[in-house]
């Protein structure tokens, strides 16, 4: 257990006179703690006429013993004798040192919190009449204490690390409430340090290593698993386009075989139309020769032309159907890569979640083994400790020996 900042300890100093040094030795904290607040100068000497009032500080003056009111002004005063400084206040913001050793949480947890409290001291009349340096020590340590112990009270050793820092206003309003008639103003509150049991400290570092650990795991498996949906939407795009490119390909074969195909019929119905002119051309010549020449010429000429309107459809389908036929083995094809490249997606993705699956495995695993060591602890405190097992802690140690858990 780390050791705590030293109590601190307000004072009051009998010095021998009334010198310049008041306010140095007001701002001297001495090794074991002590504050002087107060300075109490002895009498004056019967034939001394003059006196020095120290700056910096408030000296409160008497006569024959009656206080006089409010602090004497600093400088050089011509005063009887039975005139004197009979108490010298510090001005200055003290720092008090109040740690709180054992404080029991909400859940019986005992911690060592160290408290700083800065004051000063406003009214020096009322500070020193109505409580006075050691009364305002006692009652502030108890307050302090206290109100600490009752803070600490409503918080579980999870928690309490968060009443460091601004967690004590209210610690200070009540203070000042407390004090007030006392003509002492605090101006902060502050939880500086808090320190649970070494054990329970140690446990806490290893849970939270432990938790880090496993998100940093879970935030890796993420990432990869969206790298691996990335890489496969990336393929399966990839595989899209290029089908979609095999398609415009064959549609522009496709066109550029009907645009050829029309291209052709339009010359063979061309040379026909031709070769019937010359034909009838010839007719014209020779119809005063023969009729029957003329007749059998004509049927010639009509079954040529027949014949090959007939070769131009044939070739044209079957430049069509060849067309069609690889237009469509180029589909199935595209349609089969892209299955294949779907199932290489999916086999990608059940393998990311047998890695996940892993994982949880092995936080399993660790959670039995730290259960495994909680036992083993028990046994060995149920075989060869030798306690009291007295109070809350002992109800709770004898009931995690039956049960065989701390929880």
């Amino acid at each position: 257990m780390r050791k705590s900042a030293v109590h601190s300890r307000c004072v009051q100093i009998q010095v021998s006179d009334v010198c310049a040094k008041s306010v140095s030795l007001l701002s001297a904290k001495g090794s074991n703690g002590e504050i002087p607040l107060v300075l109490i100068p002895s009498h004056r000497r019967s034939f001394s006429c003059m006196m020095q009032v120290p700056s910096g500080v408030y000296c409160l003056m008497q006569r024959f013993g009656a206080d006089l009111g409010p602090p004497a002004e600093p400088g050089l005063h011509l005063k009887l004798p039975f005139y004197r400084i009979a108490y010298i206040v510090s001005k200055q913001a003290c720092t008090y040192d109040a740690p709180v050793r054992a404080c029991p949480t909400s859940d019986d947890v005992r911690i060592n919190i160290d408290v700083v409290v800065i004051f000063e001291i406003k009214d020096p009349s009322k500070f020193i009449y109505k409580l006075g340096a050691v009364n305002f020590n006692d009652y502030l340590s108890a307050t302090v204490d206290e109100a600490i112990r009752m803070l600490v009270r409503k918080e579980s050793h999870e928690t309490v690390y968060g009443l460091r820092g601004d967690k004590a206003g209210i610690l200070l309003q009540a203070l000042n409430e407390k004090f007030e008639v006392g003509g002492v103003s605090f101006s902060d509150v502050k939880i500086t340090s808090i320190w649970l049991p070494d054990s329970l400290a140690q446990y806490l570092e290893v849970s939270t290593k432990m938790a880090k650990a496993m998100e940093k795991l879970d935030r890796q498996n993420e990432f990869e698993r969206m790298e691996i949906q990335q890489e496969s939407e990336m393929a399966i795009e990839e595989i899209n386009r290029k089908k979609e490119q095999v398609i415009v390909a064959e549609s522009g074969r496709k066109k550029r075989a009907e645009l050829e195909f029309e291209q052709r019929s339009v010359k063979a119905e061309e040379d026909g139309r031709v070769a019937l002119i010359e034909a009838e051309a010839k007719g014209d010549v020779m119809v005063l020769t023969s009729q029957t020449q003329l007749n059998r010429t004509k049927t010639q000429l009509e079954t040529w032309r027949v014949t090959e309107l007939a070769k131009a459809e044939a070739e044209a389908n079957k430049v069509r159907v060849q067309a069609e036929l690889a237009e469509e083995q180029a589909i199935i094809q595209a349609n089969w890569q892209e299955e294949k490249m779907l199932c290489e997606a999916q086999a990608t993705k059940y393998e990311s979640a047998a890695e996940a699956e892993a994982s949880r495995c092995l936080a399993a695993k660790r959670r039995h083994q730290l259960d495994l060591r909680e036992k083993a602890i028990l046994t060995k405190l149920a075989e060869q400790g030798n306690f009291n097992l007295v109070g809350s802690s002992g109800d709770k140690m004898v009931a995690a020996m039956m049960k065989g858990s701390f929880s």
